[in-house]
């Protein structure tokens, strides 16, 4: 059945946006700057309160924790963040339910101080991308592509003098020609690159290649607290639109999310004081004004057995990181941005979300004194430092925010001397929305190609991974997976379909998917 839509209320103009969430058999208020889900499930032991979700698998249950009040629908008592599923690798390819020919696009550009060069790269391999998007039976899709920045300004606080302005750049598409580009790429009124028929209807002159690095280069002036999630949220939300966004984001079209930061995402309730500019000291609640709060403040880690923040001191290695989605948290809680973006479609499988960032481990604090500094203070080691001085800090949040959309769901590297194999890699996701779910054999002596077939079904922020037995192995009993022939769409392969049976898809279902190739590594499900 469709996923429950968000709903805002009044308009971003004010310092709170508030969204209805309607969930079975009960219902959570939730705040759309503070994203975070009124409590009403009891307290659990080990765990905060419980919260309403889907048949509990919104906040899995702590030690000891007590059913919510919410009943079977809501969320368990005792909230315990899992980490996430292993990542699927590229071979792996959705079961689609729909066959939609369009496809929207959004890429949101890191604008940070440090990001010039890592955008540079991303210019130099968009072609790497749409090109795997040309070589479609029909060539490039009919497609929407919009660009975003990471800047939504600092929380309540209005701080231009540290490129911080309130709001920020607020979600909106970003058009004007920027780097070597003079001229404007789009007509005055438009600010999203379109194009059919294999671009010869398009509203921009030239290629789209060409045109995405006119307006993609979008500089380093952007504000430290990069709110990543929370601008394609801006960007994207359908009853809050920016004038500039309106007509992007269409229902019968494709989704396709991708993020390009070296920092992990630190998206910031409209109300935060998390950026407090009067608190500098390490003595002070938030600590020195830095970065750093983002992770103090973002992230829970396994400290002796107990999820625990970051300690405001040196130490190496910190294991089991998960985003803070619990009270003591101040960043947008990571769940809802997650239940936000697959929200925008009825079928998850019609999203892509790819992530170009730090990889989530290793995960270390070192103390630095810099500048004016007149104390050391805490500092994230960076996860991935290229040869030619490019870096990039764990993406913990960000990491979850892709695993949450199973075989959809992407992270590459962007410490890389190259992001060309990144971005052909992503494409072939895009890509793979608009390809039948051809397996192309060989096939054995029962007539089924040797596949590996899983459903994914979340829990919390994870996925959890069910390898499938094909039906003629165990007496057709849902659920299965076989292989029928289908020439018009696989010619000599066969179609990969899953008998789920009569009954209701297992509550928090993800999605299904599929690879034919070999394993990549002994750890990837269903390989020994």
């Amino acid at each position: 059945m469709p996923r429950p839509r968000l709903s805002p209320i009044p308009s971003r103009a004010a310092t709170r946006r508030l969204f209805l969430i309607s969930l079975l058999g009960g219902a959570a208020a939730c705040s759309s700057s503070a994203l975070r889900p009124s409590p009403d499930g009891g307290p659990g032991t080990g765990g905060a309160k419980g919260q309403a979700g889907d048949a509990g698998t919104d906040a899995p249950a702590g030690t000891g924790g007590n059913p919510g009040a919410g009943g079977a629908a809501g969320g368990a008592g005792g909230f315990m963040p899992l980490p996430p599923a292993s990542l699927l690798t590229s071979t792996w390819q959705i079961l689609n339910a729909e066959s939609f020919q369009k496809v929207d696009i959004v890429f949101m550009v890191d604008n940070s101080p440090s990001m010039l060069p890592l955008q540079s790269a991303l210019l130099t391999s968009f072609p790497a991308f749409v090109n795997v998007l040309k070589t479609l039976p029909g060539g490039l899709p009919d497609l929407h592509l919009g660009v975003v920045s990471s800047d939504t300004g600092p929380g309540k606080f209005d701080l231009p003098a540290y490129h911080c302005p309130f709001h920020g750049d607020g979600g909106r598409f970003q058009s004007q020609p920027r780097g070597l580009c003079t001229a404007a790429p789009l007509p005055p009124t438009q600010t999203f690159l379109q194009a059919s028929n294999n671009q010869q209807t398009k509203n921009y002159t030239g290629d789209i290649a060409d045109v995405f690095s006119c307006i993609a280069a979008l500089g380093d002036q952007g504000c430290g607290f990069e709110g990543q999630l929370k601008s394609v949220r801006w960007a994207l939300d359908p009853l809050n639109l920016p004038s500039d966004n309106q007509g992007f984001l269409r229902n019968d079209a494709y989704l396709a999310v991708v993020l390009l930061t070296n920092e992990d995402d630190c998206s910031l309730p409209d109300d935060s004081d998390l950026a407090d500019p009067t608190q500098t000291k390490m003595s002070d609640p938030l600590g020195p004004l830095w970065s750093w709060r983002c992770n103090e403040f973002g992230h829970l880690c396994n400290i002796n057995g107990t999820l625990q923040s970051p300690p405001r001191g040196p130490s190496t290695n910190l294991q089991g990181c998960v985003s803070n989605d619990t009270p003591t948290g101040k960043l947008t809680w990571l769940g809802d941005e997650v239940a936000f973006l697959k929200n925008l479609k009825q079928n998850q499988g019609d999203i892509v979300a790819a992530a170009i960032t730090g990889q989530a481990t290793p995960y270390s604090v070192e103390m630095i004194q810099q500048g004016n500094d007149t104390e050391q203070h805490p500092n994230v080691v960076h996860s991935c430092v290229l040869n030619s001085g490019e870096y990039a800090d764990p993406s913990v949040r960000l990491t979850q925010w892709a695993a949450s959309f199973g075989a959809s769901g992407s992270v590459e590297t962007i410490c890389a001397n190259s992001l060309v194999p990144a971005m052909q890699r992503i494409g072939n996701r895009v890509a793979n929305l608009f390809r039948s779910a051809c397996a192309p054999g060989p096939f054995a002596a029962n007539g089924q190609p040797a596949c590996r077939v899983i459903d994914q079904v979340g829990a919390g922020n994870a996925v959890a991974q069910t390898l499938l037995p094909n039906c003629s192995d165990n007496g057709n009993t849902a659920p299965c997976w076989t292989a029928v022939a289908d020439a018009t769409n696989c010619g000599t392969g066969k179609r990969v379909t899953v008998n789920h049976g009569a009954a209701a898809l297992p509550p928090g279902y993800v999605d299904s998917a599929f690879t034919c190739d070999a394993c990549v590594s002994s750890s990837e499900i269903g390989c020994h």
